[in-house]
């Protein structure tokens, strides 16, 4: 679904946001698939997907702490209790990316450089822009959403697939723990400044040439 310039200017905040976060699901849904269609999901992406998103994952709950610490967020208070919250429930999250790394027969090895790219990013961001990068959140915390059924079609003709080696996946298809509808409910319920609602729209934009990256390097 792609809204033209008039229809946009007609929108509030919510739904500019909302459009974002679906196109980008349209995307990573399609490109997903049209990058799997022939061959299916070989065992070399799967550690390199797991492999990244440890590297991507660990030391993440620092990110949303130093937004909810920074001058820029002190007048959306929900905001910052949530960001709290939300920082200290992903800490942990690089442990399951590592466990089903090593049960895929894989090791966690350095950062990959895209990865460093990324920290690099967000570090400048959360310093200068912080809310760009909560808008950025409110991508990759819902990126699978449209996606889901391809991924769970794609573990099920892999034969290296089990349920010891696909927690981290699981968890990030948000069934259980909605994070990406939490992300959205918070901040649809702050009213932004115009300043604050261009960085959130402009963040929601940052990850689309990202989000394929752990599948497609190398391959």
């Amino acid at each position: 679904m792609i809204a033209s310039k008039t229809q946009t200017q007609a929108l509030t905040f919510s739904e500019m946001l909302m459009l974002k976060v679906e196109n980008a699901n349209i995307f990573f849904a399609e490109k997903l698939r049209r990058n799997f269609e022939m061959n299916g999901l070989q065992i070399e992406q799967y550690t390199r997907y797991l492999r990244m998103q440890y590297h991507l994952t660990k030391g993440v709950q620092e990110t949303f702490l130093a937004i909810a610490a920074h001058e820029h967020t002190r007048p959306y208070k929900k905001l910052r209790k949530f960001l709290i919250q939300f920082g200290y429930e992903e800490e942990m999250h690089f442990k399951l990316a590592e466990k089903d790394l090593r049960n895929t027969g894989g090791e966690v090895e350095e950062i990959p450089f895209a990865v460093e790219l990324w920290w690099a990013y967000q570090k400048q961001a959360i310093t200068y822009k912080p809310l760009e990068r909560l808008g950025a959140t409110a991508v990759l915390e819902n990126v699978g959403n449209f996606a889901a059924p391809i991924i769970k079609s794609l573990f099920e003709e892999a034969d290296f697939i089990d349920k010891r080696n696909t927690t981290f996946t699981q968890v990030h298809m948000h069934e259980e723990l909605p994070h990406g509808d939490q992300i959205l409910d918070a901040l649809g319920a702050e009213d932004f400044s115009e300043f604050h609602q261009k960085q959130l729209l402009e963040g929601a934009e940052k990850p689309l040439g990202y989000m394929l990256l752990p599948f497609t390097i190398g391959s």
